[in-house]
């Protein structure tokens, strides 16, 4: 009888540790989020998740979305970036001097869906890990139309190859803080509430 007792308990536990394995194998499928999903750990997990989802992504206390990507945050919800990017590298000013440090090239980026006034600044890097360069932004402004912004893009005079590039527009609510660095090594040193990414650009020299 005791031995029949304890087979009985065998079975049940083992039936137990069964249903839990498929409950858990049912969670990780299916629509909804994986059992599998966690919160990025770094900053540049974040960006890289945002680029290839093409979606927003919560990081810390900051929201970092891909170009085109809808901000879910209040009170810039429905505001979207996007970044008008070329299909080819984009082409650094050929007439800088052999001796200069730097040359240029222009990406444009619209505004569409800010109704609460906000600072536009933008910030390039190498890659999703840093450090971040702020750059020159010109506004050309349609009271008719989305606002039309051009980010002005370093690049390498000799450069014998394409030089790996993102760019990010920084979205303020308000006055963007000062004094701001120019170099950093995390966006969220530059105090933003919003950033929007580029996806992996390369910018060349003509030679």
């Amino acid at each position: 009888m005791n031995v029949e007792m304890r087979g009985m308990r065998t079975g049940l536990a083992a039936a137990i540790v069964l249903i839990a394995v498929l409950w858990g194998m049912a969670g990780c499928g299916g629509s909804g989020s994986s059992g599998f999903d966690v919160s990025p750990l770094t900053e540049a997990q974040a960006i890289t998740r945002a680029i290839d989802s093409g979606q927003c992504v919560a990081f810390e206390q900051q929201t970092i979305c891909a170009s085109g990507a809808e901000a879910r945050a209040t009170p810039l919800e429905g505001a979207l970036v996007i970044i008008e990017e070329p299909s080819s590298p984009l082409v650094c000013d050929g007439d800088a001097p052999a001796q200069a440090q730097s040359c240029t090239a222009s990406l444009e980026f619209t505004t569409v869906g800010f109704s609460t006034p906000t600072s536009l600044r933008a910030a390039v890097s190498d890659s999703e890990r840093g450090p971040w360069s702020l750059v020159p932004l010109t506004v050309s402004e349609d009271v008719t139309g989305p606002r039309t912004v051009s980010i002005t893009v370093p690049g390498i005079p000799d450069a014998t190859k394409p030089m790996p590039v993102i760019a990010a527009v920084l979205v303020n609510i308000g006055p963007a803080p000062e004094p701001a660095p120019q170099t950093a090594a995390h966006l969220a040193d530059f105090s933003v509430d919003v950033v929007y990414v580029s996806s992996r650009l390369e910018i060349v020299v003509p030679r």
